[in-house]
């Protein structure tokens, strides 16, 4: 025999829903748009089970299983409220009317039909007790409850089930929630992380905090340029994967190096490299740094030009250019940030090191006078340089003897140590 339900839902959207689900499971299905109506087709129509929206329109759900459950032909009939109504005084609300059962909307299929189907097979029966009405205060109202104990079991257990389906949904909510989240720190984790590959971490912070980052003016930063001779002839007997590979090994070499002596690598490129000392974060020190440093690149490259000839394969030589001087430094570009520099001390650092020799490290004088007293130097004289005039230049050859633990003046003593600490203690000006 085909099961009938009776349905009162004033959502056209919720009332299809409802009407497919329903009928895809085979019962008889009428349905009214408000209590009202749902009375109504009742007069011609009796139901299995009634199923109840809440808030409609003429007469709600509250009023209309009152109505039902008031009449004697009816009252037999369970009731089913649904509601997206979830406070404690609904479900009073529900039970003082004499709703046999409680779900949430919208309406989820499993669960209304596992409700459905407890209450077609536990129908309320004549014989069943009825207990002494019991007024009940809660939230500022009285309620007047009088239910059979097959009501209030029926009624229990469907706020039992609610409540475990909504722990369920809360559960897979906050496992859904944690996963995004931690998603989302993976993911700014990364973006981080390559925001400050790209600009320097002081500057990388104030972007985020603020969004922009202003232009500053530096009164002293030591500029370096690199570039490598005979670049293009040994390119054209090496594949692309080949030419790639070898500038990257020297590349993050040299960023290592940076790294160790407290410069900011700026920008590659081509086969280019610059660098600088004394930004974003002024100090006193970046002269003797940045010198420190261009030692350091050179000796690996004398060491890979040396295996490489062993090799048999060919090999790039460097020049390397430095000078001292006041900048304007800042960020450019919206989407593709770059954090530069500009003024005449970039072109002279540029002009230090296409006028220098492969192997050597050339300094202007206005470098030279500040790290005289840490390094050897050798005066090159008055060298042209291009749209330049000329320009003082010196090779650095070594640490001075007196302040080199080697032979070769390339480790650091403890007069060195002593002599830069002074200078990291003289204020720098920005």
């Amino acid at each position: 025999m085909t099961r009938k339900v009776l349905f009162a839902e004033d959502s056209p959207i919720q009332g299809i829903v409802l009407k497919r689900l329903l009928t895809s499971r085979g019962f008889e299905v009428q349905w009214g748009k408000n209590g009202k109506e749902a009375l109504d087709i009742l007069q011609n129509f009796n139901p299995d089970v009634i199923i109840s929206d809440v808030e409609m329109p003429v007469m709600d759900g509250f009023e209309f299983c009152r109505a039902v459950k008031s009449n004697p032909d009816w009252k037999r009939i369970p009731v089913v409220i649904c509601s997206s109504l979830s406070e404690p005084e609904d479900i009073v609300r529900g039970i003082e009317v004499g709703a046999n059962g409680y779900v949430t909307k919208p309406y989820e299929e499993t669960f209304l039909m596992y409700r459905i189907e407890s209450l077609l097979s536990n129908p309320p029966r004549e014989e069943d007790e009825e207990i002494d009405t019991i007024e009940i205060n809660y939230a500022g109202n009285n309620y007047n409850i009088k239910a059979s104990k097959l009501h209030i079991i029926q009624v229990l257990l469907s706020i039992y089930e609610n409540t475990m389906k909504q722990n369920k949904e809360l559960m897979a909510a906050q496992i859904d929630i944690r996963q995004k989240a931690q998603a989302l720190e993976k993911s700014l984790g990364e973006s981080e992380r390559l925001l400050r590959n790209i600009l320097p971490v002081k500057i990388a912070d104030r972007l985020k905090t603020q969004g922009y980052d202003e232009p500053e003016s530096f009164s002293s930063v030591t500029v370096l340029f690199t570039d490598f001779k005979g670049f293009t002839d040994a390119a054209e007997f090496m594949t692309p994967k080949e030419l790639v590979d070898q500038l990257d090994l020297c590349f993050a070499q040299f960023d290592a190096i940076m790294e160790l002596y407290k410069l900011e690598k700026l920008k590659t490129i081509g086969d280019s490299y610059m660098a600088a000392g004394g930004i974003p974060s002024p100090n006193s020190t970046h002269p003797v740094d940045t010198i420190r440093a261009a030692i350091e690149i050179k000796d690996f490259m004398d060491t890979t030009k040396a295996l490489r000839i062993d090799q048999g394969l060919p090999y790039w030589e460097l020049r390397i250019g430095i000078h001292t001087g006041p900048v304007v430094a800042g960020v450019i570009g919206n989407k593709k940030f770059a954090y530069d520099m500009w003024g005449d001390t970039v072109n002279t650092a540029s002009r230090m090191e296409s006028s220098g020799e492969v192997g050597r490290v050339n300094i202007s004088r206005d470098t030279y006078d500040i790290v005289k007293d840490f390094f050897q130097c050798q005066y090159r004289g008055k060298i042209p340089a291009k749209n330049k005039g000329t320009i003082d230049m010196y090779f650095v050859e070594r640490l001075h003897p007196a302040l080199s633990k080697d032979q070769e003046g390339k480790i650091p003593n403890e007069k060195f140590n002593e002599l830069y600490k002074a200078l990291d203690n003289t204020p720098s000006i920005q």
